[in-house]
């Protein structure tokens, strides 16, 4: 048997010849391969994980992308039906929504909830309200199968699937939150109702940080690996060590009040009535006099068979009875004619009339004109009879030394008094003229600022060219174009000038003035076409630009023009930059625990001697190097505020001056304790341990519980501090679930 040494030594060469092949393929051709492979997981990282499950950058966005198009299959659909969409529940499409759906999906069928095929489709037959044919269901279908992510059936029965099972966990959720048993009607009741006065001992926890022990490395780097990808919220009890968006800006503002005021110099009196007369009919009416008192009707007389009726035989009223006929303007005047049908008029009938909308002084002629109908229909054939004897008028002259009483009615008795009646409708000049003055100069104002931050954006905008084809070319020995010097435009238009640092969103709102800024925009899908956009909105939103001038204004009525001049979008940091602020975040949650045992100590001393608390502090001894507490009262004030009725908020939690920022905790803290015991409770994010000892609540607890039991039908306010308690502890729910599951984005969710 021939060994296998032997059969080398036979084909050795043959064989080194194949090794040296694969020897230079290996050197030559794998790593562009294996270079390949790792390019293409490098740039489809992982976007979030999750216990059972992760999804890639490509994964999310095609999954976001499909429920798109789900929801496009569901809006054709329902218009199909005929059907309106916009009032139907579409998929959320927001990429933290998607992956909630699939962690709800995920945990109804642990729960065994299951949805078939069948069920999809009595979905879509719900939806459509079984109105729509299978072909126009294909037809539909085969329109979205176009594009980078084609939706085929299996795609849309399957996101559909995650889609019902997710909804039927939440019914699950909120079917166990549903219904107000009475004790939570009275705690509800309490908690808008009733007011609590506390003495307050505030235990700040950073005062013990340097307490805390030195942590180690390696707890450092875990401590900010579990909190990198989370950006800093003031109110949460957990750090956040990624860098928020931050930018910086530069502005001008021009104050309303200081423009308004030189351009009312310039308004002229010849303005204010030519604005007066083009204006009054729409703008300076006179309010309508209230109605004078009636006097009541005299009993009528007893008469006798022989007696005839007082106007029995009273002849209808010479011209001189017509004061509708005077008060009517020329063009109202109608020809001395019979009226078609004097019969009906003269027995005190009202015939129909077509009528049109009319000022309120001929309106109220023409209800006069309307209250003697009869007398006029008498009149009018009377006048008819009397124009074929009436003389001319150069013999009336010359025959009559007076004018005849008609004359109270000729176009110029006429026109006077109707100037005069007319005057009498709007509000006189000299009672308008400075509210009128006001409102010019504030239009010419508007404009000068319009014309001035026009030249300005002009000039930004020249220099944004400038600066990108710099940018672009950077040609050797040419300086970057300068910006226009704010201060010397500031100082020649008569405005302020600032300039900003790289700030994130929050804390240029909190700044106020620019920060709290708004502009209104054309919106035609708003119920008036305009909506009111904010400046931080503008300057910190998605497709905002540099050196691109924004226009707004604040409730003062002052205007700005600013513009970004540096964006520095959210990022993580490394550990060695970031690590200063990690071991401060670390000592401060460290430190939870000793500011707290520290508030149990003042707490426990003064129940014990059922003294103040401010009383056990002067008996302790104060910390050596550490900062000496003061208690002080707090209140009164109530668990929540019920929001401003009308505008449809409902009841916000209350912030008693004096606390850094509450939170339920601390109220139910509050309002659970019992006169003359104290507690201990944490504000919101944790950064304060609170002693508390309760001095006076009002209305006291029995007097309240009556008015519960005599208001108990009024539900309205109770149901909203219910509809608040559920959506907290929904919110709570869902968290749980995320936590459950081991939720992690690898970057903040868009």
């Amino acid at each position: 048997m021939v060994g296998s040494f032997e059969i080398f030594r036979k084909y050795q060469r043959s064989l080194l010849v194949a090794v040296a092949i694969l020897a230079m393929l290996a050197f030559f051709v794998l790593p562009p391969f294996l270079q390949m492979g790792s390019s293409a997981v490098s740039q489809d990282p992982v976007a979030v994980t999750w216990n059972g499950g992760e999804l890639r950058e490509g994964g999310l966005e095609r999954t976001v992308a499909l429920r798109s198009l789900v929801n496009r299959f569901l809006i054709e659909s329902a218009e199909a039906a005929g059907r309106d969409p916009s009032r139907m529940p579409l998929l959320p499409e927001g990429e933290e929504q998607t992956v909630q759906t699939m962690l709800l999906a995920q945990d109804a069928k642990a729960n065994g909830i299951l949805v078939s095929d069948q069920s999809i489709n009595d979905f879509l037959g719900q939806w459509t309200g079984n109105l729509v044919r299978q072909e126009q269901f294909d037809e539909i279908l085969a329109r979205l199968r176009l594009g980078p992510f084609p939706l085929t059936q299996q795609d849309l029965f399957e996101s559909l699937r995650t889609e019902l099972a997710a909804r039927t966990m939440l019914m699950m959720h909120q079917s166990a939150l549903m219904g107000d048993p009475p004790g939570w009607q009275w705690d509800y009741f309490r908690r808008l109702e009733q007011q609590a006065t506390v003495e307050a001992v505030p235990v700040v926890v950073e005062n013990f940080a340097g307490d805390v022990p030195a942590p180690s490395e390696s707890a450092l780097r875990t401590f900010f690996d579990r909190y990198k990808n989370d950006l800093p919220e003031a109110r949460s009890a957990d750090p956040g060590f990624r860098e928020p968006h931050r930018v910086q800006y530069e502005y001008l503002v021009a104050k309303s009040g200081l423009f308004e005021e030189e351009a009312a110099k310039e308004v002229t009196d010849e303005e204010v009535a030519k604005y007066y007369e083009k204006n009054k009919t729409s703008m300076f009416r006179a309010k309508p006099a209230a109605p004078e008192a009636k006097p009541a009707a005299a009993e009528p007389a007893a008469t006798t068979p022989d007696a005839k009726p007082a106007d029995a035989e009273a002849k209808p009223a010479a011209p001189e009875t017509k004061p509708a006929d005077a008060a009517t303007p020329p063009a109202e005047t109608k020809p001395a004619e019979a009226p078609p049908t004097p019969k009906a008029a003269a027995a005190g009938g009202s015939p129909f009339a077509t009528v049109s909308f009319k000022q309120p002084a001929e309106a109220a002629a023409d209800a006069a004109k309307a209250a003697t109908d009869a007398t006029k229909a008498a009149d009018a054939v009377q006048a008819e009879a009397t124009k074929e004897t009436a003389p001319a008028a150069g013999e009336a002259k010359e025959s009559s030394p007076t004018p005849p009483a008609a004359s109270a009615t000729s176009p110029a008795a006429e026109t006077s008094e109707g100037k005069a009646e007319d005057a009498a409708q709007f509000e006189p000049l000299e009672a308008v003229k400075d509210d009128i003055r006001k409102r010019l100069a504030r239009e010419r104002a508007d404009a000068k600022i319009d014309q001035i931050f026009t030249l300005v954006a002009g000039d930004i905008g020249g220099y944004a060219e400038d600066y990108a084809l710099w940018l672009a070319r950077k040609p050797a020995g040419v300086e970057a174009p300068r910006p226009p010097d704010l201060a010397k435009v500031a100082e020649k238009q008569g405005l302020e000038s600032g300039r900003s640092e790289l700030v994130p969103a929050d804390a240029a709102f909190a700044a106020g003035g620019i920060g709290g800024s708004f502009e209104f925009v054309p919106d035609a899908s708003s119920r008036f076409g305009i909506r009111q956009q904010r400046w931080i909105d503008q300057m910190y939103g998605t497709g905002s630009m540099s050196l691109r001038p924004i226009r707004s204004r604040d409730v003062e009525g002052n205007r700005y023009l600013s513009w970004r001049t540096e964006d520095q979008p959210e990022f993580t940091p490394s550990f060695e930059t970031a690590r200063s602020g990690v071991e401060r975040a670390w000592r401060i949650v460290e430190g939870r625990s000793l500011a707290k045992k520290r508030a149990e100590e003042i707490a426990q001393q003064a129940d014990t001697k059922q003294q103040s608390l401010e009383a056990t502090l002067q008996q302790q001894a104060a910390p050596s190097g550490g900062t000496e507490m003061k208690a002080m009262p707090i209140g009164p004030f109530s668990w929540l505020t019920q929001g401003m009725m009308g505008t449809g908020g409902g009841p916000t939690l209350s912030q008693p001056e004096g606390v850094s920022m509450p939170g339920d905790e601390f109220m139910r803290a509050v309002f659970g304790l019992e006169q003359g015991r104290p507690a201990v409770a944490f504000n919101e994010p944790k950064t304060v341990c609170y002693v508390l000892r309760l001095v006076s609540q009002n209305p006291p607890t029995a007097e309240l519980q009556e008015k519960f039991l005599a208001g108990r039908n009024d539900r309205q306010k109770i149901g909203m501090v219910a509809q608040r308690e559920a959506s907290q502890t929904f919110r709570s729910l869902i968290e749980g679930m995320e936590k459950r599951y081991r939720l992690d984005w690898k970057r903040q969710p868009r």
